[in-house]
């Protein structure tokens, strides 16, 4: 007799992977072991030809005898202006090739932890700052990986991780909480309401694609090089332009189980390979560490601090728990840091909170529908083929071979009727905790924080608190200065803020004058029109108060603007507003604070 119905999610990440199933047994959130000793996979591939990918740790291996073939991090390529190609060991193959062959491996592991038998659901988390054609990226990874359309959802990562915390904290109706999630490629903060039963929605949230723990090794990295320079150059010379792949690859191992064990001993040894098979040690104790990610730290504090004032919160007391998730969040440092923003709560692994709580999510939704609809018979729930083999060709799931390499096209499996029985094992779980898109549709979120009605699309629209606003799309843009409503593409509306402004989100233009002075790497440009917040904004870049003082401030002729430009070792960016036209502006990216100021006075958005 096949097994009940179950749901698989999978948290695609910088660094390593992680998931989650609908236990065979209990029916309840497990995590998936896709190691034999790890609940995470690395996320790195290696491709031979586009027929033959390889991944997680044979993929890093691999790299040893050939790097033209290895991308470390495919997630990076979703962030990139040409992020649906990619080209690699001289193949250009779609970015949803390789992507597919991490998923269909970590498919292949559950589908074997259910006797054969597919997931009737996979659910697939994102980055909260992710545009619907980055998301398409993913999805389409997962169809290519042998998944119907139709069985495919998506779930922001902080939306997730909230949903998991939920379950396990009673929590009263109106309490607010906070999910910093800092990964290994991204971070992501969001601000979530609770409206009843362990039910909420998300009323703020901000992400930095382009700030995460790969970023802290590279300033380790940075550390090791200044040390070695005082006394042996020539092995600095050779790691930055002679040092083979796999002594590389040692190198940023052991910088990364350094960072790691500094999160629980005051000091740890980095291991230097040496030509001829020699290597050096260098110690770095915890506040030599502190001081490096010092920068890093700042600006993963101001993305916080301007995520709550976007929520409204402007005092620790307002925040009834701050949920951290993302290995990076295990740094001592960033939870003492966070401790003065609200009260910081952990549970359980960081890195796999999130798959867990994208499974619990969609057994809440199942749990709601069975509930409307009724429980169906048991024969309904078994697809017609549960008596054919598992693995018989062309009937069921993509498999994972030996070697780590997995097949990307032409399978697919029968989607299952219902998860009823799943969904049993569910109890207390509010069915509004989280609204979930569907593959094949416009892959956006459905459960847009405090997203306004449709009789609400008015140009110069009324906010909750009175002042001023823009909800409608074509309205906002016309309201950008001539400059840039020339120079940006690829427009989309991102959400709603808490006041029911809309929110948009843009791209460059390749010949854009704007795009010379940001890095295609890591640059964002967000806005929205809200009167009374763009007046609380100039107080607040006056007087430094998202950067601590930090930033540099430049202002109209008027002092009807204002823009601070927050420099540090990790990005150059931009908070800008506007109190005539009620114009607020995110900017990320930039190349260096001139380039900053050339941005604000050629854009028009300082007069």
């Amino acid at each position: 007799m096949p097994s009940a119905p179950w749901i698989l999610a999978i948290d695609f990440g910088t660094s390593n992977s992680a998931a989650a199933h609908s236990g065979a047994t209990s029916g309840g959130v497990e995590t998936l072991s896709l190691t034999h000793t790890s609940h995470l996979m690395p996320s790195a591939v290696f491709l031979h030809t586009p027929e033959r990918i390889i991944v997680g740790d044979a993929a890093v291996d691999a790299a040893q005898h050939n790097p033209a073939g290895y991308v470390a991090s495919p997630k990076r390529l979703i962030g990139g202006h040409s992020m649906t190609m990619a080209t690699v060991n001289g193949h250009t193959v779609p970015t949803a090739t390789l992507i597919s062959a991490v998923l269909g491996t970590i498919i292949g592991r559950a589908i074997a932890a259910h006797a054969g038998q597919p997931p009737s659901q996979v659910v697939l988390t994102h980055p909260e700052a992710w545009s619907p054609p980055q998301i398409e990226v993913l999805t389409d990874a997962a169809t290519r990986a042998g998944v119907p359309a139709a069985d495919i959802s998506t779930i922001s990562e902080p939306r997730a991780a909230a949903a998991h915390y939920s379950r396990s904290h009673a929590m009263q109706p109106g309490a607010k909480i906070v999910v910093f999630d800092f990964g290994g490629g991204t971070l992501d903060i969001a601000v979530l309401t609770v409206t009843g039963d362990s039910a909420f929605e998300v009323v703020a949230a901000r992400g930095n694609n382009g700030l995460g723990g790969k970023n802290l090794d590279a300033l380790i990295q940075r550390w090791v090089f200044d040390r070695l320079a005082e006394r042996d150059p020539e092995l600095v010379a050779w790691l930055r332009r002679g040092a083979p792949i796999d002594a590389l690859q040692a190198l940023q191992d052991s910088i990364r189980r350094a960072k790691e064990l500094l999160s629980e001993a005051p000091s740890a040894t980095i291991t230097v390979p040496a030509p001829a098979g020699g290597r050096t040690t260098l110690q770095i104790t915890r506040n030599e560490f502190d001081e490096l990610i010092t920068p890093a730290v700042g600006e993963a504090l101001q993305l916080t601090r301007a995520t709550l004032l976007d929520a409204g919160i402007t005092h620790p007391d307002q925040i009834t728990a701050l949920y951290l998730t993302g290995g990076s969040s295990r740094i001592p440092r960033i939870q003492q840091e966070l401790g003065q923003v609200g009260p910081v709560a952990t549970l359980d692994d960081p890195k796999t909170v999130v798959a867990q709580g994208a499974v619990t999510t969609a057994l809440a939704d199942t749990a709601a529908v069975t509930e409307r609809r009724g429980v169906p018979a048991a024969s309904d729930l078994m697809p017609s083929w549960h008596d054919q083999p598992a693995h018989t060709p062309g009937r069921g799931q993509p498999s994972a071979t030996d070697d780590g390499s997995t097949g990307t096209t032409g399978r697919r499996w029968p989607r299952l009727l219902a998860i009823a029985v799943a969904a049993v094992a569910v109890i207390g779980i509010g069915s509004a905790a989280v609204a979930l898109t569907r593959g094949g549709d416009d892959a956006t979120d459905t459960n847009s924080a405090a997203s306004p009605t449709s009789t609400a699309a008015a140009a110069e629209a009324t906010g909750k608190d009175g002042g001023p606003i823009i909800t409608d799309q074509d309205e906002l843009m016309a309201a950008l200065p001539g400059t840039m409503q020339t120079e940006l593409v690829d427009c989309r509306k991102t959400g709603f803020t808490s006041n029911e402004a809309v929110e948009v989100m843009c791209d460059y233009a390749p010949e854009s004058s704007l795009a010379e002075l940001v890095d295609p790497i890591g640059d964002f440009l967000s806005f929205h029109v809200d009167g009374n917040e763009a007046n609380s904004r100039i107080v607040n870049i006056r007087n430094g108060i998202y950067t601590q003082g930090k930033g540099v401030l430049v202002e109209s002729a008027d002092r009807t603007a204002a823009a601070e430009i927050n420099a540090d070792e990790v990005d150059v960016s931009i908070d800008y507003a506007d109190s005539v036209s009620g114009l607020i502006m995110s900017i990320g990216g930039l190349k260096s604070v001139e380039d900053a100021r050339t941005y604000l006075t050629r854009s028009g958005l300082i007069r």
